[in-house]
């Protein structure tokens, strides 16, 4: 590898590990932002608008939330999606998701009220890198690229299983 590549690598390196950052402990909990766009920078920094906001005007934007959504042979659904609330407890935010639906609906009622809300129950998928039987309802990610190449490869494995 040359001093060329090399730099390239430690640009792409500097620019993926300065969007998030464990702020100093205050207060015997970690304080961090909870709110991130699709780059993966925290929303609201500058605290002009309150953060909240901001991650609700870009959920409200068309196609902002779609990553990759894919419709298998079996008529099941793969999706990738920007979160945009960070789901990580420690380390980098998981702020995109993935998930696998099946095509037909079902009707849940809603405690409480009695409401009927149809849904599209989520269906197992395999994991990428996992052991060849290891699967999971859900996966999330730090960075787009990490949830496009992993909808990717999932895709890959569900057409491999279910056939074309």
């Amino acid at each position: 590898m040359g001093r060329a590549e090399i730099a390239r690598l430690f640009d792409w390196c500097d620019l993926h590990t300065s969007r998030w950052r464990t702020l100093p402990v205050t207060v015997g909990f970690i304080s961090r932002p909870m709110y991130y766009d699709r780059q993966g920078f925290p929303i609201g920094a500058d605290g002009s608008i309150p953060a909240p906001i901001l991650w609700a005007q870009l959920m409200e934007r068309p196609g902002y939330q779609s990553v990759a959504l894919d419709e298998l042979p079996d008529g099941s659904t793969l999706s990738t999606v920007w979160l945009g609330l960070d789901h990580a407890f420690m380390g980098p935010p998981l702020i995109f998701e993935t998930m696998r639906f099946s095509g037909s609906r079902e009707v849940v009622v809603m405690p409480g009220s009695g409401r009927e809300v149809p849904v599209r129950p989520a269906l197992p998928f395999p994991v990428p890198g996992g052991e060849p039987d290891e699967e999971t309802e859900g996966l999330r990610y730090t960075t787009e690229e990490e949830a496009l190449a992993a909808h990717h490869e999932i895709r890959r494995r569900l057409v491999l299983r279910l056939g074309s």
